[in-house]
């Protein structure tokens, strides 16, 4: 079992639940770019890459001006895997991998 409050902070460094939850508290209109370009992604394939995703958020807010995200890679699967859960109709889109010791693994974590 994972301890949560030791063990993930070692496992993720800064990749751990509670810093995906304040960086996306802080940063709320980056999920929202994620769903609108992954909602129009969807409409063209079965399956795609969150990585290309934020590829696109960056793109698009370099050019319009409306931000200059400089998004780190490994919020990637953390937005990836919100996106799943809350649009379950999309479960599955992206590809995601299981890890031995990661809080994403429910059934693991001990609260």
């Amino acid at each position: 079992m994972i301890n949560v409050a030791t063990d993930t902070l070692k496992m993720n460094g800064k990749w751990t639940a509670d810093n995906f939850k304040k960086y996306d508290n802080e940063n709320p209109e980056l999920y929202e770019f994620f769903v609108k370009f992954t909602k129009i992604s969807a409409q063209h394939r079965e399956h795609y890459s969150a990585k290309a995703i934020f590829h696109r958020i960056r793109w698009e807010t370099m050019i319009t001006g409306d931000g200059d995200y400089k998004v780190d890679d490994g919020w990637i699967s953390h937005y990836a895997r919100k996106f799943m859960e809350e649009f379950p109709e999309f479960n599955g889109y992206f590809q995601t991998r299981d890890r031995v010791k990661s809080y994403h693994n429910k059934a693991e974590v001990q609260q």
